[in-house]
């Protein structure tokens, strides 16, 4: 929290109202306008500052914390709750990922076009095939 210090304004609490009172008051001099006009916004400031504290406030704490992670897993889920197939779908949909899931696919589908293509002939004549997977 900021507290300021000005020069004439003291900051008193009545009845949970902020009322300022200038050095003019405390001697019963008159107001201008515009001590009224300054008034009014460093009231309306010190009360938006107030309702932001109160919010920041109900933040906290362990019942806090649990009624936000109850409104977070209410929601849609995040990439980062996501796993598995949920996730690759997820990813594979993402605009950015495009070319890399076009390219995936083309090498995917061409290796499985190879490997049901790949006769029993084609396996004697290869050398890798005879060293790697060849049965002895």
């Amino acid at each position: 929290f900021f507290f300021w210090h000005f020069h004439l304004l003291h900051i008193h609490r009545l009845n949970d109202h902020s009322i300022l009172t200038t050095a003019n008051e405390q001697t019963n001099q008159s107001f201008t306008m515009d001590d009224v006009a300054k008034k009014a916004e460093i009231e309306a400031y010190f009360k938006k500052q107030m309702e932001e504290s109160k919010k920041v406030w109900e933040m906290r704490g362990k019942d806090a914390r649990i009624k936000a992670h109850q409104a977070r897993q209410a929601g849609p889920k995040t990439w980062r709750q996501m796993k598995g197939a949920e996730l690759m779908i997820h990813e594979i949909k993402h605009v950015g990922n495009r070319p890399f899931v076009i390219g995936l696919a083309t090498i995917a589908a061409g290796c499985f076009y190879l490997q049901t293509t790949f006769t029993d002939d084609m396996k004697k004549n290869s050398d890798y095939w005879q060293a790697f997977h060849a049965k002895k």
